[in-house]
């Protein structure tokens, strides 16, 4: 037994160690990441919602820019992307408010929960449905991924599963999406997803055994610097749909690597 557990002990560390790191970006990589996320802060952040919008939240990570592409059996742990979440002014002042309250009385599950961004995912999970209902409507989040192999519509294994969707025409986006999702096991009520895709995409839906529904990447240059983006904007259509006429897609199309 103890022959087994050895070389099962060593194979492990050894993905964690293949794995468990990013390696420094070049800088090549580091110009090409800042060159496409100068132009989405420059799109999302000038052009929030109509109304009383503020940004609430921005983040962005780089790793090693790598194709993250189960066809290509590239593994990539180390993420590259972009968020932005949007609150209206009031639910931020209240954000804001029940975060000071839960510090004055040492409240730290509170504090935790509040002091930082509340995520659309979050929002959807509330007990009670008219505040998830209030929430939703106040909150908007802007996520972006780089270089995907795949962008997965449904993924049974995440309990991801699509009530519905239709493709919708965009300005200088080859593809993109209107999705409702199901509501799920852990509590996540029904929401809707705006997505839209950049790059070299094509409208060309797949299904694996696995029973996934994803949308397949073909690379021109390797997937070393960035040629894609998925663009989820997690709000109620409408609110989504203001954004998408808002933004210049081909300026942000233009910073990839073509």
């Amino acid at each position: 037994m103890k022959r087994l557990i050895l070389p099962i002990l060593a194979l492990s560390l050894g993905i964690t160690a293949a794995f468990g790191q990013c390696n420094p970006p070049t800088p090549a990589q580091n110009a090409a990441y800042e060159k496409v996320v100068k132009e989405l802060q420059n799109q999302f952040r000038n052009n929030p919602p109509a109304g009383d919008w503020q940004v609430f939240d921005e983040r962005s990570s780089l790793g090693k820019l790598e194709l993250s592409d189960e066809y290509g059996k590239i593994f990539r742990i180390c993420g590259d992307r972009y968020d932005l979440t949007f609150l209206q002014t009031s639910a931020a002042n209240r954000q804001k408010a029940r975060a000071d309250s839960a510090k004055a009385i040492g409240d730290t599950t509170t504090q935790q929960q509040h002091s930082l961004v509340m995520s659309t995912d979050s929002v959807y999970r509330e007990a009670d449905p008219n505040r998830a209902t209030d929430l939703a409507k106040s909150t908007v989040d802007i996520n972006v991924e780089m270089n995907a192999g795949n962008y997965r519509l449904e993924e049974p294994l995440s309990n991801r599963f699509v009530e519905s969707y239709k493709t919708i025409a965009v300005n200088g986006a080859p593809l993109a999406l209107q999705i409702t999702l199901k509501p799920n096991e852990s509590g996540i009520a029904a929401r809707p997803e705006t997505v839209v895709l950049l790059g070299n995409w094509k409208n060309n839906l797949q299904k694996n055994p696995k029973g996934d529904k994803l949308y397949h990447y073909s690379y021109k240059k390797g997937g070393t610097l960035i040629e894609n983006l998925v663009i989820t904007i997690k709000a109620p259509f409408d609110v989504a749909s203001e954004i998408v006429k808002q933004v210049d897609w081909k300026a942000i199309s233009a910073t990839l690597t073509k």
